[in-house]
């Protein structure tokens, strides 16, 4: 599942965690959360989560609005990590785009590499283009370790151009999820490995009750993977690609 949350609007947690809870998926990448937001929905669902800091308007007061991106799984969460793909860099501004990943390890420990991405809004078309070609660069580098997963909030206003640049393939055209009111545009992916078999994808159909949690209404993804054990590696510093 991937779901923007619009944190800043103080997103009615427990309500949050119930549809997270009754979609069931091995993982959950969340954009424009808050760290103490992702934390809670981690502790109510019982679940393993990373989170990192995208950018915080109000440097270096209230830290805990800073708005970022979090992974949540209810299996073992291994090599976090994360990298800024924007050409801009200060914490301040909104412009400041990073990539999230972590290998998620099922009981069994067959695993996938998630890749969660919030690209630049609609009017920054060559800033989007640049970091998908960053994001696909830096999971060409990962070597095939893992099967990889990428999902976010893509902001490609209906085109194909991003869906096309980003590693792994979209099996079905995703439902609209914004605005989730009346949705019309097509911006929230998954898109899975070339192994991938059985694949279905939903989003609720909107309406008032759902615009009041989101301007985003949350994308599922099912599917079935070839099984894999490949150890993880370790987790490092920030990386910035060019």
């Amino acid at each position: 599942m991937t779901w923007n949350i619009q944190g800043s609007k103080e997103t009615d947690l427990g309500r949050v965690a119930e549809i997270v809870s009754d979609a069931a998926t091995d993982a959950v990448v969340l954009q424009e959360v808050r760290r103490p937001q992702a934390d809670r929905l981690a502790d109510e669902l019982g679940m393993a989560s990373v989170w990192h800091e995208k950018h915080h308007p109000l440097r270096p007061f209230r830290p805990g609005r800073a708005e970022g991106a979090a992974i949540l799984t209810p299996h073992t969460l291994l090599a976090t990590d994360h990298a800024r793909v924007s050409d801009a860099s200060a914490l301040h501004s909104y412009r400041r785009r990073i990539v999230q990943w972590g290998v998620v390890e099922r009981p069994n420990r067959s695993s996938c590499r998630v890749v969660n991405v919030h690209l630049s809004p609609h009017d920054l078309a060559a800033e989007r283009r640049v970091e998908a070609e960053r994001i696909a660069e830096l999971v060409d580098g990962f070597g095939g370790r893992h099967p990889v997963v990428v999902a976010g909030d893509f902001n490609d206003a209906g085109t194909s151009e991003i869906v096309d640049i980003l590693p792994g393939i979209e099996v079905f055209a995703p439902p609209p999820t914004n605005p989730s009111d009346d949705p019309i545009a097509r911006i929230d992916h998954v898109l899975v490995p070339p192994s991938a078999s059985r694949t279905s994808v939903s989003a609720p159909s909107g309406g008032p009750a759902w615009s009041a949690l989101s301007d985003h209404l949350p994308l599922t993804v099912r599917f079935t993977l070839v099984e894999t054990m490949t150890p993880a590696i370790p987790s490092g510093p920030e990386r910035r690609l060019s």
